[in-house]
């Protein structure tokens, strides 16, 4: 039996069109119910369990008895469903949807490969293509945040890591766009990216050049090396999660800075500021509401409450970032702020985001820039007319 909750919730909540407009508000809820929150998609009718406290979320990012492959233990498993295609099949390799010593194993072969110096040798790159965006808005006039200077960035930057000939780079920007888009669009663009990029590979073994999959095609670890599979799903989900999160932390970014123009004002001032900036954006308005969903393993105590055994938990970033026992004045936008240092926005533990290191280059650069280079930078529209029940932004217009 389960006490009944300080704070009331009906039990598709999350979904509900006040929860979307206002995620914030949700997660404060959340923190002040004391305990974790059930919900039931309305979808596929599935319970979990959200958790939104800076605490709890901590917790549950490392905790032993919480991860995604739960058939693993589960004495009576249901019958494995079957992977009907390359793409699901490809899906299911993923780093995030692994747990040890699966994640371990290939964690190991991206961590040796992915190098603080594999990231620095791309920094005159992203100059140079961030340069390039900013002459373009400023000879156009008028520009969009997310489709002219959000997209761009990303997927040029993983393009040059991977090692993508230029003359392909258009078809690896279409299949980009297919993959993140979800659906039929997805397992077509992943099975000819994944044909692709076995052509290319074979290349590389052959011819190694400076980038990313000459290294992983060559990289052995205690005689141990990578197989196709785990190849072409590594290189898909740095494709694929490290796009959507970074073109969110750029459009994000300059809508909290154009919509706080004192702080829009301080990094016009003092561009050095953009790490900070980085931080802070990623703290008060971060690319992922929700970590990956965790299985709990057995029953397990949590965020003062009991959840039982193989069920959903929900972890909040976004929620766990507005945590007034954390931070200060956590619905204020400061970039000069001390504990912003204190967020979980590229996770915690063994799943820490692989790509931190490469998401806050190029959103140091692009806000460094954009404060050098367009301190006229204005909104063309209402911060509250931006965005409806999807969080996501799609359009931002911007006067230069």
């Amino acid at each position: 039996m389960y006490r009944q909750m300080a704070v009331d919730f009906e039990p598709h909540e999350l979904w509900s069109e006040a929860a979307r407009l206002d995620r914030h508000a949700f997660y404060a809820r959340v923190r002040e119910a004391g305990e974790p929150v059930p919900q039931t998609d309305p979808n596929s009718g599935q319970r979990f369990w959200v958790l939104a406290r800076h605490a709890d979320v901590h917790a549950g990012l490392r905790h032993p008895d919480l991860g995604h492959e739960v058939r693993r233990h589960q004495s009576d498993p249901a019958p494995a469903r079957v992977l009907v295609s390359e793409a699901e099949r490809l899906d299911s390799r993923q780093l995030i949807c692994l747990d040890p010593p699966d994640h371990t194993r290939l964690r190991g072969f991206i961590n040796t490969a992915f190098t603080a110096r594999t990231v620095a040798r791309l920094e005159t790159r992203i100059e140079a293509l961030i340069d390039g965006l900013l002459a373009d808005a400023r000879q156009r006039g008028t520009v969009d945040g997310v489709a002219d200077l959000g997209h761009p960035v990303p997927v040029g930057v993983i393009a040059d890591l991977v090692g993508i000939p230029a003359e392909d780079r258009e078809r690896f920007r279409g299949w980009s766009r297919a993959m993140i888009s979800g659906g039929r669009a997805w397992a077509v663009a992943s099975e000819q990216f994944a044909a692709y990029l076995d052509d290319l590979a074979a290349k590389r073994r052959a011819d190694p050049q400076d980038d990313l999959l000459s290294a992983l095609v060559a990289l052995q670890i205690a005689g141990d090396s990578l197989d196709r599979d785990e190849l072409v799903a590594m290189i898909q989900l740095l494709l694929v999660a490290g796009q959507e999160t970074s073109v969110d932390l750029i459009a994000n970014g300059i809508l909290a800075l154009l919509s706080n123009p004192d702080q829009w004002q301080l990094l016009k001032d003092d561009p050095s500021r953009a790490a900070a900036a980085v931080e802070e954006i990623i703290r008060y308005d971060g690319p992922v509401e929700i970590a990956p969903p965790r299985y709990t393993f057995r029953g397990i105590e949590l965020g003062g409450g009991a959840i039982p055994p193989f069920e959903i938990v929900a972890l909040s970033l976004l929620g766990a970032n507005r945590d007034p026992e954390v931070f200060t004045d956590p619905d204020v936008f400061d970039i000069t702020r001390s504990d912003a240092k204190h967020h979980v926005g590229f996770g915690h533990g063994i799943h820490f985001c692989l790509g931190a290191p490469l998401a806050r280059l190029q959103g140091r650069i692009m806000f460094e820039k954009l404060a050098q280079q367009l301190p006229d930078l204005r909104l063309l529209a209402e911060p509250d007319q931006l965005r409806g029940v999807n969080p996501r932004l799609t359009a931002l217009p911007l006067a230069v």
